[in-house]
């Protein structure tokens, strides 16, 4: 039984091969959060085959700039799924603030309070004025106009600040309540190649977030015995494959230089990582089959 639930998780020439495919498998759906997530569509990035995959300094940064739209642990819907070129953004609870038609700006600016008409007169008539005792009369005038027009000023300039703040809450009270979304990037050309099945998101994911529920249950693809798959090709040159045994990984790399094991939802996962003179390999499996892998430079 786990061997073929096994093969749901790998199966990705199978199933899933369209964005609508997966539009279909998760939207409507709920599901719930393992970490804050940012108040804005920039989400949270997920770099499949990159160790690690989330960079908390990047994702800190979007919550102290625009709040928490999502909270550990909260129950959301997921509202759009969209395959693009180079990621899958799997958008929560309206996905993220800041899309078109979304009202960004929050500075308030009110026009200068101008000269008035007879500041203009008083400055022009000083000039022409022969009395000194009659200019002095004038000038008195003018500097009483004008400290008038700065205390207008500085109250116009108030008006912006308040009005400003203002704006800008009304701004993030819309934002924390627009959702957010995961951006789960892929090597360049992958999706060209092959979209991944819903089984297949869901792994990516897992760390982030939990599908338990019944409604994924029911929707999973119909299982296939894993020994009736044919794993892809891997995209690089390393002979490395989805679907391989740990004892041809070790094999072909030789012992692990460390290893763990978590769980990630009902699957327990065992990962290794090798070393080669140019190379570092991170590698997941499940019974003893690799699921996924990640190779980056030494």
């Amino acid at each position: 039984m786990r061997s073929a639930f096994l093969f749901i998780l790998t199966a990705s020439a199978v199933f899933g091969q369209s964005e609508q495919a997966l539009r279909n498998f998760f939207e409507g759906k709920t599901v719930r959060v393992k970490l804050d997530m940012p108040a804005t569509k920039d989400g949270v990035d997920i770099y499949v085959r990159s160790a690690p995959p989330l960079d908390f300094k990047v994702h800190s940064q979007r919550i102290r700039n625009n709040g928490v739209a999502l909270r550990q642990g909260d129950s959301v819907a997921v509202t759009g799924v969209r395959v693009k070129g180079k990621n899958i953004e799997f958008q929560l609870g309206g996905g993220g603030y800041g899309v078109f038609g979304d009202e960004t700006a929050t500075a308030v600016s009110l026009p200068a309070v101008p000269r008035s008409r007879r500041e203009i007169e008083l400055e022009r008539d000083i000039k022409n004025e022969p009395d000194s005792r009659r200019r002095d009369d004038m000038k008195r005038e003018l500097s009483r106009l004008e400290e008038r027009r700065r205390r207008e000023d500085r109250a116009r300039r108030d008006e912006e600040i308040r009005l400003t703040e203002q704006k800008k809450q009304q701004v993030y009270e819309k934002a924390i309540r627009a959702g957010s979304r995961f951006n789960i990037w892929y090597p360049n050309n992958y999706l060209k190649e092959a979209v991944p099945t819903p089984q297949d998101l869901m792994v990516s994911l897992a760390e982030y977030v939990d599908f338990g529920g019944a409604g994924y249950q029911q929707q999973a693809p119909p299982q296939r015995r894993l020994s009736e798959y044919q794993p892809p090709p891997a995209p690089t040159g390393s002979g490395l494959k989805r679907g391989m045994t740990l004892e041809q990984a070790r094999e072909m790399y030789g012992a692990p230089t460390s290893n763990r094991d978590n769980m990630e939802g009902q699957l327990q996962v065992h990962s290794e990582r090798y070393m080669t003179a140019n190379d570092v390999i991170d590698v997941d499996f499940v019974e003893g089959v690799v699921i996924r892998y990640r190779i980056s430079a030494r």
